[in-house]
């Protein structure tokens, strides 16, 4: 009853593959439902930044400020 045996091993080997397969398709499914368009306007926008020699920083870049 508890003994090696091939037949069991090869259930359990499929067991255990049906279980990973079933993870890697649910964490597809969950992901593609998570990104957001591209179009979206509630995405964070990007900011230009420069480095401040004075304060061994990087700054967000003012339009005023920007260089050509």
């Amino acid at each position: 009853m508890f003994g090696f045996s091939l037949t069991k091993l090869l259930i359990l080997a499929l067991i255990i593959g049906a279980v990973i397969v079933g993870f890697r398709i649910f964490g597809r499914l969950t992901s593609a439902g998570e990104q957001a368009p591209v179009g979206d306007k509630s995405a964070a926008a990007a900011f230009e930044t420069e480095y401040d020699k004075e304060t061994d920083t990087y700054v967000v870049r003012n339009d005023r400020t920007k260089q050509d």
